[in-house]
């Protein structure tokens, strides 16, 4: 039988239902097809359906549920697109042996990995709308585009951004294969005679610094701390007149997770300004960001001084490979030289696609999911952790802990044998930048549920260590 009794009224429900119906456990659905494929979807991942077990016959289910036979094949249709299942020519159909978790509590706990979790990809919804690219851009999908980028997802991207308190124009936003395409181009590019260098926050994105490295490109740094920048420091660095520009994270920085403030934003906006610069501004997590009346720096610019860029890596699909940036005009054609040079123009395929969603009401509700999935991983986090000396943000994916002068490896190894994979801080500065040692923990990966032991595990192996100011001075 498909279903027990902790399901049967619900079922009975969906029998009679001419309406949407929420299976509790199980969510929405639209459609009887849907809920049939909840149901069985469930009793997968809860293991009553074994690995490679035959499940029940479209006929035998529907006569079970009192269905259409039309139904059940359907919601079979989906499990299989899912690739929970799959069908054996006149056999029937079976569960996928990938598709079975392990019951066991998993002995690791990641949060080292920065890939979005599973559940929170809108796979369903992107499949339809790359479908939906494929009969809409047929013409376009397999010739060359502009190096700018589809002028349709420019549009669509023109309309999003307003939503960041961003109004560019749409001659100035660029399509890049990721946003690390554009911040390749931007530190290789020259600005102006005389201004070589570039200005990073310590600790900073440890792939920027890898850019900077490859392309040989002089590096000064300047500590970033929760409250943001030495102002003082800024201004002295800034007056050498050798910086092309300062690359920085608006918000949720990684790996420190620190968000600068709207009038920490305007004063070094004035410096930058002052000194004739720019800022590169990396908003990666822009859409996480739980603060509405907190804007990027992009949003107080009047003079060309801020390039922005935009990624959809980390609240959409990493696989996407696409970014944005909004570039001054003054800088326009070198960087479109340097883009085209590169790979004459980014997957066109993928930005039919991309446009179709931001167009769609479905980014919407995607965000608004993702973000509260993150924020409840960071509530959960910050109370297990709130007697560590570390910063957890309101959202984002990055949280640090201070450990001091204790090795960061070391203690990475230790929390690793321990079943707690993380990672340190040190590849986040430049070489001979004086610093504490940090441990990077990420949610991406971590289960909500399995915080609760990382912080023991946290805890038991930092303290055992003396590695950390765990305990904070309550006088102070």
């Amino acid at each position: 039988m498909l279903y027990d009794n902790s399901t049967r009224s619900a079922v009975q429900l969906m029998k009679t239902a001419s309406i949407p119906v929420q299976i509790r456990g199980l969510g929405m659905a639209r459609y009887k097809y849907e809920n049939v494929s909840n149901i069985i979807r469930d009793k997968i991942l809860r293991g009553v359906y074994k690995a490679g077990s035959k499940l029940p016959s479209i006929l035998s289910l529907a006569d079970e549920m009192s269905l259409n036979a039309d139904t059940v094949i359907r919601a079979y249709r989906l499990l299989e697109s899912e690739h929970l299942i799959y069908s054996a020519a006149k056999s029937g159909y079976y569960v996928v042996k990938s598709a079975c978790p392990d019951l066991q509590e998993p002995s690791v706990i990641d949060m080292l990995s920065v890939n979005p979790a599973a559940e929170i990809n809108p796979y369903k919804d992107f499949h339809h709308c790359m479908e939906k690219a494929i009969s809409l851009y047929e013409n376009k999908l397999f010739t060359y585009s502009p190096a700018k980028g589809m002028p349709e997802l420019i549009a669509a991207l023109a309309k999003h951004l307003q939503n960041h308190q961003i109004f560019a124009k749409e001659r100035d936003i660029f399509i890049t294969t990721g946003a690390q395409q554009a911040l390749y181009i931007l530190a290789a590019m020259d600005f102006r005679s005389g201004r070589d260098a570039v200005l990073v926050e310590q600790p900073t994105y440890n792939v920027m610094l890898d850019i900077i490295r490859l392309n040989k490109i002089p590096v000064t740094g300047i500590e970033r701390t929760e409250d943001g920048l030495d102002l003082g420091e800024l201004e002295r660095i800034l007056a050498r007149k050798d910086i092309k520009f300062l690359y920085l994270m608006p918000r949720f920085q990684n790996p420190a997770g620190f968000s600068y403030t709207n009038r920490q934003k305007k004063e070094i906006l004035r410096l930058v300004r002052k000194y004739d610069t720019y800022i590169v501004e990396d908003d990666y997590l822009a859409d996480l960001e739980t603060n509405p009346k907190n804007d990027p720096y992009m949003a107080f610019d009047t003079d060309g001084n801020v390039i922005y860029v935009k990624s959809f890596s980390k609240t959409l699909l990493p696989g996407l490979r696409l970014g944005a940036a909004v570039i001054p005009a003054r800088i326009q054609d070198e960087f479109i030289k340097r883009k085209n040079a590169i790979d004459l123009n980014s997957s066109v395929f993928s930005q039919g696609a991309l446009e179709i969603y931001l167009r769609s009401s479905m980014y919407g509700p995607h965000v608004k999911r993702t973000r509260a999935y993150y924020k409840n991983k960071m509530d959960i986090l910050r109370g297990e952790l709130r007697d560590f000396n570390c910063y957890v943000p309101a959202s984002g994916i990055f949280a640090c802990i201070d450990t001091g002068n204790a090795p960061p490896d070391v203690l990475v190894e230790k929390l690793k044998k321990s079943g707690l994979l993380t990672m340190g801080t040190d590849t986040f500065y430049i070489d001979g930048f004086a610093h504490s040692g940090g441990i990077r923990l990420c949610t991406c990966k971590a289960e909500a549920g399995a915080i609760p032991r990382a912080a023991g595990v946290l805890k038991s192996v930092l303290l055992k260590g003396g590695a950390c100011d765990f305990g904070k001075d309550t006088d102070s």
